[in-house]
């Protein structure tokens, strides 16, 4: 997701948390997976952001709707890509979290996009995990352990993990995958641009410190040019967090 952003908007600057001594979340009860979310935001909205993205299908799906309520800045979820999936037609399989699944929001977003498409949900309990254990060495994951053996025409990637195994997963199925990636950094870009506050493409710097508490983003200058930054597009995230150098390590092998 973050490398996504960073393709088609990489004049912003970026900061990416990534809680991974808690995750994955998809097996989680609801309740919990609020009070992580909340926890992450705390640390997030400590810095002048212009906009939030939940880099995460489950998390998406149980918090969005309350952090939305809670933060002044634009909160943008990525969700299960049933609508493309669904105008590639035939048998879709979604691959989503339980957590995802059983989520009022995941089967409100299949009542409206399935379409004519035959839709089947299946949640692998241990994919997301070992993603997260393997992440380095993903070819020792066996598919055969985590899905079904089904036909279908198109593949969901209701995960943001299971995106790292997208060209296995396709293979495995002999189809096209399908995942919300895109989608939401086009919606980040799009409401960047209509707030008026997307970096110009000639450069720019930006105070981007961490505040000591809450920030004001009512009043931020968040858009203040400097000659010093016309290289703005090399600017690595900044990660943070106890995994921080992990997850910079992961960004920086699929960028």
């Amino acid at each position: 997701m973050l490398s996504e952003c960073v393709r088609r908007m990489p004049f912003e600057k970026y900061v990416y948390f990534g809680d991974n001594a808690r995750a994955p979340y998809g097996n989680r009860p609801e309740s919990e997976i609020k009070k992580f979310a909340f926890e992450a935001f705390e640390k997030l909205s400590r810095f002048p952001l212009k906009a939030a993205v939940i880099a995460c299908n489950t998390v998406t799906a149980e918090a969005a709707d309350a952090l939305r309520a809670v933060y002044p800045f634009p909160v943008i979820g990525v969700e299960p890509a049933i609508k493309p999936a669904a105008a590639h037609g035939g048998k879709v399989l979604v691959l989503a979290t339980k957590a995802t699944a059983e989520s009022a929001r995941f089967k409100g977003l299949c009542a409206r996009c399935s379409g004519g498409a035959q839709i089947t949900v299946f949640s692998p309990e241990r994919l997301a995990g070992e993603i997260e254990k393997h992440i380095f060495s993903l070819d020792d994951i066996a598919l055969d352990a985590h899905l079904p053996r089904a036909l279908c025409d198109g593949v969901v990637l209701g995960c943001t993990h299971y995106v790292f195994l997208a060209k296995r997963i396709a293979a495995f199925y002999g189809c096209p995958t399908f995942d919300g990636n895109a989608g939401a950094a086009e919606r980040l870009r799009g409401i960047l641009s209509v707030l008026g506050k997307e970096c110009d493409t000639d450069g720019c710097e930006r105070d981007f410190l961490p505040k000591s508490g809450m920030a004001d983003h009512s009043g931020q200058k968040t858009n203040k040019c400097s000659k010093k930054c016309e290289k703005t597009h090399k600017n690595q995230p900044i990660f943070i967090g106890s995994e921080k150098n992990k997850n910079k390590q992961v960004f920086l092998s699929i960028k």
